[in-house]
């Protein structure tokens, strides 16, 4: 019975294949497809990357690694677990020759170093590394390509560090411990250990590697003797997961829950198309009833119809998602180096899967329709019985089930689902009161215009529903556009008026000492300076942070290192209290913090959980009693956490500050001498940090335009599909107007106009939708006030009414080139 249902179904699809609404339902699924497919096998590729990253490029079976050196004791007890340990150590340093300067990663090893793994080394930039025992010997520095040429060097010539001459001897090519550790690769310099201890540098400022040799039981050892006695340190191991892994996560996490929009503009387009498919399925269901078959005889066919459908769709998928895949692979290959493309089947498989159990729901008022049909509704094909409510709810279910899975950030989750559901909603509402009042205002007038808006009347749900569809498109777009430009432009005019324009995010006591003595005699200006130390949060509620915490966020990602912890006994002028209440000067309880607002949501955190945080060699419990927020106007130094100063007597730890300082053109060369004393002074200009900032919305801009792209071939089929689903009321409109006596092109002006009057409605919820996400995001990132470009919303404004116009009239050629006869015999 089966393969006779197959056959049937087989048939039926034949007779359908060239027809609209089966053209625009592959076309829904094979774009939606295309997109999950991609992003699966890229998610993949990027594992698979990570993986072996952590097995090639961590120079040992594990690192241990702090910012405090090993005891005598705690040293002797790794030490019991191998016989092969080699210490390194690492601090972030600026390295000058001439009028340059860049900040690098200088790393101290000696003669027993590498561990495991080949350094390679060479004389000049072009030549081809050579395999190097042991580090660089005393009096000398080995600088990574990209250092090297920057600092435009060249072998033989002498930089001062920390007022300490080194030569340059060698180009580093290699280092087989150079995991990637965060988004960006540091560049790299060497130099013996003897040198470094010379240099001076202050101990808190170094950060120490232990490159171990372990085997698996060993590794499990050392992770239980860390997590109870080092429990700030961090262990990277062979067995373990990248210190990546996390952040990828999330951007997958962003980005599927970015899809949701694709979700929702399909889940659209499917229903539009649902109301032709009902029709015809129902119609062929009722031939085989008359015939004797049964019910489930229509369901099943339906069924293999849609999964035939489906299935022949695929092969072109895979071969787009695999060209699409391979470009992604080539343009992330910038920051994830030898990055290659691989097939991954069984993620396809996967993906595929539950994206086709997606369509089965967003598809199932077909199924659900036929279920409840009898032979006569069928041949009367009434609309009236096909009550879709189920599947709707369904549908929403499916959408929030995918918000659920890839939150990560659950205010800003938040504030994207708010943004697009008062889109939504503000686009019904603009749609129904837009028609409403504009057919009862102009029905007592006569011309096209009224007309028009009358007809727009009559079919106020699915206008509704195609205005929704395309709006959502131009929503993203300019979202994309406009907020992201006006995201930079803003920013820089804030930390610019208020931070000056280099900005110092670490010096220690002394060295900011210098500074203000430097910056007094150089008249150069101090607009603030704020203390703070690090601190490593290890435990809430006497829970370890890997248990309270399961889920990955941007503050979980934050809180695995060293955050600044600042002291304050009054609230910053730069601060608001949000909830709780802020210490007093005299209050003996020391044991008070008060946290970002944000980071409390994201992290599921209340006022009254403890907080334990590992501070130098000691471990402190802090309870949470207040929460504060950003407030622009006193510059942007601020900190997630905050402390009384009581605290400070109890605990031991250095004291680090952050500050910004305004300097004039002249002035500039004045931070060489700065950076040749103090290497390790962490200090950015402006432009610097705009640059980057520039930099990572130029990424985003790239990524999200892609994605838009995705947006805008679905809001063609959107319009295409409303258009298809209500073609036959089209000529039926048609019809009535021709046979009055009027043309062609009278029909054609009332499309014109109905066209206009979509795109108006849509272009106005767009841009409005886009403002109120603005001034969210706005307000609760960054505390600023939104000031969108006028001029660039006009443009825009119209931009959207010439290309939805265009395109909807275009869509519509069909029913506007019918003569009478043809519309009266088509209906």
């Amino acid at each position: 019975m089966l393969t006779k249902n197959v056959k049937l179904a087989w048939h039926f699809f034949k007779q359908e294949y060239q027809h609209s609404h089966q053209r625009l339902l592959r076309l829904t699924q094979g774009i939606l497809l295309l997109f999950i497919v991609t992003l699966s096998q890229t998610s993949e590729s990027i594992q698979d990357y990570l993986e072996n990253n952590l097995q090639g490029l961590l120079g040992a079976d594990a690192v241990l690694s702090q910012k405090q050196a090993l005891t005598a004791d705690q040293y002797a007890a790794v030490h019991e677990l191998t016989n092969k340990i080699v210490v390194t150590q690492q601090i972030q340093a600026t390295l000058t020759h001439n009028d340059k300067w860049q900040p690098a990663k200088l790393k101290a090893v000696n003669n027993s170093y590498p561990l495991q793994g080949e350094l390679l080394t060479s004389l000049t930039l072009q030549q081809q590394g050579k395999q190097t025992l042991g580090g660089p010997k005393p009096g000398s520095v080995w600088l990574d390509s990209r250092l090297f040429a920057s600092l435009a060097l060249t072998i033989g010539d002498q930089i001062l560090v920390a007022d300490k001459p080194l030569v340059v001897s060698r180009v580093l090519q290699h280092e087989p411990d150079r995991l990637m550790e965060g988004h960006n690769v540091d560049m790299r310099a060497m130099v013996n250990t003897m040198d470094f201890e010379a240099l001076g540098f202050a101990p808190d400022l170094i950060h120490y590697r232990y490159l171990i040799a372990a085997t698996s039981d060993q590794i499990s050892t050392l992770l239980k003797w860390q997590q109870k006695n080092l429990p700030a340190a961090q262990v990277h191991h062979k067995q373990g997961a990248h210190p990546l892994a996390l952040f990828w996560q999330r951007t997958e996490n962003f980005i599927g829950l970015a899809s949701i929009i694709l979700f929702f503009m399909a889940a659209i387009a499917i229903d539009q198309l649902a109301q032709v498919h009902i029709k015809k399925d129902q119609y062929f269901s009722a031939i085989c009833m008359s015939l004797g078959a049964s019910k489930t005889t229509g369901m099943q066919v339906s069924l293999f119809k849609w999964l035939i459908s489906l299935a022949l769709l695929l092969p072109l998928v895979l071969l787009l998602s695999a060209l699409f895949h391979w470009l992604i692979t080539y343009w992330l290959q910038e920051t994830f180096i030898n990055l290659h493309w691989q097939f991954n089947f069984f993620s396809m498989l996967k993906t595929t899967s539950c994206v086709t159990i997606i369509f089965a729901v967003f598809h199932a008022p077909v199924w659900f329709a036929l279920h409840k049909a009898s032979v006569a509704k069928l041949f009367i094909s009434t609309n009236k019985e096909a009550d879709h409510w189920f599947s709707k709810v369904s549908s929403i279910l499916v959408l929030l089930g995918i918000v659920i899975t890839y939150s990560d950030n659950g205010l800003l989750t938040l504030m994207m689902v708010a943004a697009i559901v008062i889109t939504i909603g503000l686009m019904i509402l603009l749609s129904w009161g837009t028609l409403t009042v504009g057919e009862k205002v102009t029905q007592n007038i006569s011309g096209l215009i009224p007309f028009a808006l009358f007809m727009m009347k009559q079919r106020l749900v699915s206008k509704s529903t195609q205005i929704m569809g395309v709006g959502l498109c131009a929503f993203l777009l300019l979202f994309t556009l406009m907020l992201l430009k006006d995201v930079g432009a803003t920013m820089a005019s804030y930390q610019r008026q208020h931070d000056g324009n280099v900005m110092v995010s670490q010096a220690t006591q002394s060295q900011l000492t210098f500074i203000k003595g430097w910056a007094k005699q150089q008249n150069i200006m101090i607009r603030q300076a704020k203390p703070y130390m690090y601190a490593k949060l290890v435990a809430v509620n006497d829970q370890s942070l890997t248990e309270f915490s399961q889920k990955p966020s941007d503050s979980l990602a934050t809180f695995t290192r060293p955050i600044r912890l600042h002291w304050n006994d009054s609230i910053p002028q730069n601060n608001k209290i949000v909830d709780g209440q802020w210490w007093q000067s005299n209050n003996k309880n020391w044991q008070q913090i008060s946290v970002e607002q944000e980071v409390l949501t994201d992290m599921g955190l209340e006022l009254g959980d403890w907080l334990r945080f590992y501070i130098g060699q000691q471990s402190f419990n802090f309870e949470i009693t207040a929460s504060h927020e950003f407030k622009p106007g006193a510059g942007s130094i601020t900190f997630w956490v905050q402390m009384p100063l009581a605290a400070l007597p109890h605990i031991q730890s250095p004291h680090y500050s952050m500050a910004s300082i305004e300097i004039n053109e002249q002035q500039w060369p004045l931070l060489t001498n700065l950076w040749q004393k103090f290497p390790t002074l962490r200090m950015v200009s402006l432009k610097a940090m705009t640059d980057r900032f520039d930099a990572i919305l130029a990424m985003i801009t790239k990524v999200i335009s892609g994605f838009s792209l995705m947006i805008i071939c679905l809001s063609a089929v959107v319009i295409l599909a409303s258009i298809n689903a209500l073609e036959s009321k089209e000529m039926k409109k048609n019809s009535v107007v021709m046979s009055f006596g009027f043309s062609q092109s009278t029909c054609l002006r009332l499309n014109i106009i109905e066209w206009l009057v979509t795109a108006l409605i849509t272009a106005i919820g767009a841009i409005s939708g886009t403002y109120i996400a603005g001034l969210m995001i706005y307000q609760s990132q960054f505390s600023l006030t939104y000031k969108p470009d006028f001029i660039w919303l006009i443009a825009t404004l119209s931009i959207v009414l010439i290309v939805v116009t265009s395109f909807g009239v275009y869509a519509s050629r069909k029913s506007l080139r019918s003569s009478v006869r043809q519309l009266i015999s088509a209906n």
